[in-house]
């Protein structure tokens, strides 16, 4: 797929948090590619539950109620994360030389990352307690940590891709990745887990993704509106 092709940027849409968009904005920072990132903010009320009001931003376009929602040049739209990652992943300039294993191997990581989300929000949202959610956390990690390599990027390359970005969201991002493992006894630690800090240190400090971070008007990776990560 070629970058060429297309006259606008792709217009993501997702709330002022990390949780299912950030992995999407991380992307297009890291792969060289402008989008318009629509932040639904804020994104609760004042009851703690979704602010609404999202839900017609996918309705609009043919799709069901929910966000993340992605749309693009001749009324190119779609829902589901992993949907859009890849997508962006596909016509992000930095990203054009990938092989299919490279792919395979970034979309193996990003797929990790959404099994972490479902089992972190499921605390947030009461469908699980503490107690359940802090050995899966656990043995998310140690997963997690054991597929990495000792130096370098996870595909071998000199910039990082999905499968490095998505480290950075799991051990990095606040809603709901380390809020719920804060609440859980179980937040990242870097001295437990060594190569997931050395990858995801040295993916937010690569430029493209070090400038999107300080210039991100959310802060979205860390944005905390509960104070979770404070108590």
């Amino acid at each position: 797929m070629k970058t060429s092709s297309f006259t606008t940027a792709p217009t993501l849409h997702y709330f002022s948090i990390c949780g299912r968009g950030e992995l999407a904005r991380l992307v297009a920072a890291a792969g060289d590619l402008p989008i318009i990132d629509k932040t639904f903010d804020p994104p609760f009320d004042e009851t703690g539950n979704w602010r609404q009001g999202y839900q017609e931003i996918g309705k609009n376009l043919g799709l069901p109620g929910t966000l993340p929602v992605l749309e693009h040049d001749d009324g190119f739209a779609c829902f589901q994360s992993n949907a859009i990652e890849s997508y962006l992943s596909n016509i992000a300039p930095r990203f054009k030389d990938l092989t299919p294993s490279q792919r395979a191997k970034d979309l193996q990581f990003a797929l990790i990352k959404a099994d972490v989300l479902a089992q972190a929000e499921s605390l947030l949202f009461k469908k699980i307690t503490a107690g359940e959610l802090a050995p899966v956390m656990a043995r998310y990690y140690l997963t997690i940590e054991e597929l990495l390599p000792s130096t370098g990027f996870i595909n071998g390359l000199d910039f990082p891709t999905m499968a490095d970005l998505s480290i950075v969201v799991v051990a990095k991002g606040c809603m709901p990745f380390q809020a719920a493992s804060t609440l859980a006894g179980v937040a990242f630690d870097p001295l437990f887990y060594p190569k997931m800090e050395r990858v995801a240190s040295a993916a937010m400090a690569y430029p493209a993704v070090a400038e999107y971070l300080a210039n991100s008007e959310h802060k979205t990776l860390t944005n905390d509106p509960f104070d979770i990560m404070k108590k």
